[in-house]
């Protein structure tokens, strides 16, 4: 008979809840960012408006606007329809956001195909932006892809390279100081035509300074240069890296084993993908091993985050040509398992980019995918889990105020076993597309950060210790341990109950909800029939986000409903228990 009921459960559960079968992701379908269509390319998040949650930029191909989105911080958000930034319909195929002048908000630089000019909006600071018509940066017509903003040459304020295909050549434009830009043509960054979609700028050798990864299409081998510290780079000649001529699209770097240096993943085209670990000593080993390299697809977008929060990176990657999305876990050992169930990897459509983001600011890493046409974009909210995490958004005051180039490591005790973890902020990934600039690190069942050590391109150094786990932090440049304060921005300002995680559950599952103000709050389980069976809250509770775990050893198979209470807040959600 228990057999029969697990059965019936199950079947019930295939008719009537397809979508919670080991989903860890809520599709959202409402509102304006997922029902716009258009040619759409690069998608970059950034805080645009400086309120403390992560606005959404999306680049349009072929004559049709520009989409900015403002979050509202409420879990939806509202498309911005004036000004030049959604108006000026020229082609585009990604925008890098970038404070290039220092002023302490995000300016955003937008890279057009065609022989078009690219374009440069200043952020007037009052969520308005002023197109830059002045200067060659913006008067340097080319078959531009993407673009990213760096300081090569460790000065302060933020240079631009923007990759170009048609066998043109790159773009490096070294930054005055003063506003306006010179573009280098001695270096050999800016020499080699090819036909380049994309482009990442890491520190792949640890010494200090950002070196450069450039993929290209068109069966070229791709560019791989090491920033001499003096203005100027080698080209790299050796290695798979840069002999294995292919059709690339895009391009990430990240520490993916955790032995604290810059692994490298490349999205190819009609081929197999191409990940490369890095030895430690300058050169790279190829993998050859494993589905993240042999799954055959249209592949476009790229972009590493620990989405589980389980300690190491996972790898999403965006597919073209109405094929399904892919996503690999990382077992932590050096292998990926490829995650096959849930919409996030059936949702087959024409994605060009993928940005991981914490746009509910809950502590999970979010994703963004960017889709042609006939597709509507896609953002899929992490469902959380029981795993703690920490999100560092660091201000330069000697380095650039965006902190790119910046590397955070933390230690923390994960499952009895002290952890490295490296994160270097970055001004591009992927395919023409930008991750968050906060650094989102999953720390597992760590209760608290032992260490943490902050590397600025300035060269100065900032280290702390026993920090609090789930909590986001903003860090000053050269502050001390005065650094680090709670950002109050980033408390919960609405109540929220998630849904539980894993769903359905054998025999626990964890809930996550939000209090934004002190108040009485009740979570309880109720039955079929309405019949209680366990409360799990019952107290007050001051503003903060709080993770409950139930525990459904002595209940038999079934739907059970939870419930919380707080004021006038009342939200239900419904779980699934099968044995």
């Amino acid at each position: 008979m228990k057999k029969f009921n697990s059965i019936c459960v199950a079947i019930l559960i295939v008719l009537l809840y397809p979508n919670l079968l080991c989903q860890t992701f809520t599709k959202i379908t409402t509102g304006d960012i997922v029902n716009d269509q258009g040619q759409s390319h690069g998608s970059s998040w950034g805080d645009y408006d400086n309120d403390g949650d992560l606005d959404l930029f999306v680049a349009n191909f072929n004559g049709e606007n520009n989409f900015l989105y403002e979050n509202n911080d409420d879990g939806t958000f509202t498309k911005i329809t004036a000004g030049d930034i959604v108006n000026d319909s020229s082609g585009s195929i990604g925008g890098s956001w970038g404070d290039f002048d220092n002023d302490g908000d995000l300016d955003l630089f937008v890279t057009n195909t065609g022989i078009v000019n690219n374009i440069l909006y200043e952020n007037m600071g009052d969520g308005t932006f002023t197109q830059i018509t002045s200067g060659v940066v913006v008067n340097d017509g080319g078959d531009s892809f993407s673009s990213s903003w760096v300081d090569y040459d460790n000065d302060s304020d933020l240079d631009l390279f923007v990759t170009n295909g048609s066998d043109q050549n790159n773009f490096l434009y070294t930054n005055n100081g003063d506003g306006t830009f010179t573009k280098n043509t001695m270096v050999v960054i800016a020499n080699d035509g090819g036909f380049s979609l994309a482009c990442v700028w890491g520190d792949y050798d640890n010494d200090g300074d950002l070196d450069l990864f450039v993929a290209n299409s068109s069966d070229q081998n791709n560019f791989l240069y090491v920033n001499n510290g003096d203005g100027s780079f080698t080209k790299i000649t050796t290695g798979d890296i840069v002999n294995e001529a292919g059709y690339s699209r895009s391009c990430s770097w990240g520490d993916y084993d955790n032995d604290g240096d810059l692994d490298l993943f490349v999205a190819n085209l009609i081929q197999d993908n191409f990940l490369y670990t890095n030895d430690g000593d300058g050169t790279f080993t190829k993998i050859t091993t494993g589905e993240i390299v042999n799954d055959v697809s249209d592949s476009h977008g790229s972009s590493w985050g620990d989405y589980d929060n389980d300690s190491d990176l996972d790898l999403f990657v965006a597919n073209f040509g109405n094929q399904n999305n892919l996503l690999y876990s990382n077992n932590g050992d050096g292998t990926f398992t490829k995650i096959t169930t849930g919409e996030i990897v059936n949702d087959g459509g024409n994605s060009r980019s993928a940005i991981w983001g914490d746009y509910n600011k809950d502590g999970y890493l979010d994703m963004f995918v960017a889709n042609d046409l006939p597709h509507n974009s896609f953002l899929y909210s992490n469902n959380g889990n029981i795993n703690n995490w920490i999100n560092i958004k660091c201000v330069g005051t000697t380095s650039n105020s965006n902190a790119i180039g910046t590397k955070l490591k933390i230690k923390a005790n994960i499952n009895g076993t002290f952890i490295w973890q490296l994160r270097e902020v970055s001004g591009l990934t992927g395919f023409a597309s930008q991750n968050s600039f906060n650094v989102e690190f999953g720390l597992g069942n760590g209760t608290i950060i032992d260490s943490l050590k902050i590397e600025w391109p300035s060269g100065i150094i900032n280290y702390y210790a026993n920090i609090m786990v789930n909590q986001f932090l903003t860090i000053l440049e050269d502050s001390g341990s005065t650094g680090i304060n709670n950002n109050q921005q980033s408390l919960p300002t609405r109540f929220n109950l998630s849904q539980n995680y894993p769903n359905p559950f054998n025999p626990s599952t964890i809930i996550n909800y939000h209090i934004p103000e002190l108040s009485f709050v009740t979570l309880k389980v109720y039955d079929v029939l309405g019949n209680e069976i366990a409360k799990l809250v019952n107290e007050e509770k001051d503003q903060g986000i709080y993770v409950v775990e139930f525990d459904a050893t002595e209940l038999t198979s079934g739907i059970y409903f939870y419930r919380l209470q707080a004021g006038s807040f009342v939200e239900t959600k419904k779980m699934v228990l099968m044995k």
